[in-house]
């Protein structure tokens, strides 16, 4: 009986997926388990494993094609089964609709068995040419191990349909000599050269840009004194335990949005609504782009457990491992320039989010001590950006100033 392969659902806001890479020519035999094709969306990317025994038949959607979820894009049958149904609607398919298709054969959402972060680094058109050259035909995934290896994809033989490169092909060069192993310099495009945006970059530009133009963006900005942040986390470094800033800063916020469910409230149909519980968004800055895992349940987590999830979805990120359920949820979103040596700066809302909080690097100030008396202290800035229609300036005033409280106040932050 024939198998279809649909696009995959891979999370509640996911509509469409582009086709990547098939990793499989058509005609050929699969096992149930192995990676059929790669699938691109608009924040990961991942492999796609074969749910049958049995030959791809049919390949129905070329790469670069973008589809919506459910929809068929290939077909695993036997050698001898009859699958012209799939074959009449082939010519027509951009312009047929799905339910106008036969009554379909069993079918298979398509696992994902591998993630890795969608890279928003420029992209180059695989028409086009670098310094004289073509570039290689490579997977996403195959271009990722490379890149963090060091491996020169042109010192590699792809075993991949049309001699395209796939992930197994630069994993077995992993541990080669070095002098088998070239290290790829990055290329310096002169003045005047068009930065290709990936389909990830592009994503989130449209959502930036919308965000910026249809949300009513309020900033207020906070100076919090630093001591008590620095002594815990001394404190917890003395008994053995790795506590960053963040993972004290996610502590306090996620305190303060419980005492203001409003700032942790979420549109959705034209209203706002309450979110049932504290997910803490974590901008996170990897090799190829920003991506934002979530650390789900901060309010009832202790510094502890924020710490260890934080480390588990940083590693994640910055190695290409994050899941899309580890970017999926997010109530606030909290973005910490501070080891870049900023002092302070504004960020955009993340909808449906309807806050976002900025925090700069810790520095020592002159501050005031008393009415006739200064020192030198440690001082961080914070800049909540805030949805005007749903927490206007005198509430995001007040949550500013519960947070600063509790990030100054022994007894609340521990």
């Amino acid at each position: 009986m024939a198998t279809e392969i649909v696009m995959p659902k891979l999370g509640l806001t996911m509509e469409s997926g582009t086709v990547s890479a098939w990793l499989v020519e058509e005609g050929k035999a699969v096992k149930k388990g192995q990676a059929l094709l790669e699938i691109e969306t608009d924040k990961v990317t991942m492999e796609v494993e074969a749910q049958v025994d049995g030959v791809l038949r049919k390949i129905l959607v070329e790469v670069g094609k973008e589809v919506p979820v459910s929809e068929v894009i290939g077909v695993i049958a036997a050698a001898d089964e009859n699958i012209e149904k799939y074959l009449k609607v082939i010519p027509a398919q951009a312009e047929t609709p799905t339910s106008a298709i036969a009554p379909p054969a069993e079918v298979v959402a398509a696992p994902v068995s591998e993630q890795r972060v969608q890279t928003p680094a420029a992209t180059i058109d695989a028409g086009a040419s670098v310094d004289g050259r073509r570039p290689h035909k490579a997977s996403p995934k195959a271009r990722k191990i490379a890149a963090d290896k060091g491996i020169d994809l042109s010192r590699v033989t792809g075993s991949g349909p049309s001699g395209r490169i796939v992930s197994s092909d630069v994993i077995s060069l992993v541990g080669q000599e070095p002098s088998q192993i070239i290290a790829a310099n990055p290329v310096e495009i002169g003045a005047g050269g068009e930065i290709t945006l990936s389909r990830a970059e592009r994503v989130a530009a449209e959502r930036l840009t919308s965000s910026y133009q249809h949300i009513p963006h309020i900033h207020i900005s906070m100076d919090v004194s630093a001591v008590w942040l620095q002594q815990f986390r001394q404190g917890y470094k003395l008994e053995g335990k790795k506590i960053s800033f963040n993972d004290l800063i996610v502590k306090a916020t996620a305190k303060a949005l419980g005492e203001f469910p409003r700032v942790n409230s979420f549109e959705q149909g034209g209203a706002f609504h309450y979110a049932s519980q504290v997910n803490v968004g974590v901008a996170v800055a990897s090799e190829k782009g920003l991506v934002v895992p979530v650390i789900r349940g901060a309010g009832d987590k202790t510094v502890e457990e924020i710490a260890m999830e934080g480390v588990r979805l940083v590693d994640a990120a910055r190695h290409g491992r994050l899941s899309p359920d580890d970017m999926m949820g997010g109530t606030f979103t909290i973005s910490n320039l501070g080891m870049f040596g900023v002092s302070r700066f504004t960020a955009i809302i993340n909808p449906p989010q309807v806050a976002i909080l900025a925090v700069g690097a810790i520095e020592n100030k002159v501050v005031a001590v008393g009415a006739d008396a200064f020192a030198v202290r440690p001082q961080l800035t914070m800049t909540l950006a805030a949805d005007h229609r749903v927490v206007d300036g005198a509430l995001a005033a007040r949550f500013l100033a519960r947070l600063k409280e509790i990030l100054e106040t022994p007894g609340l932050l521990g």
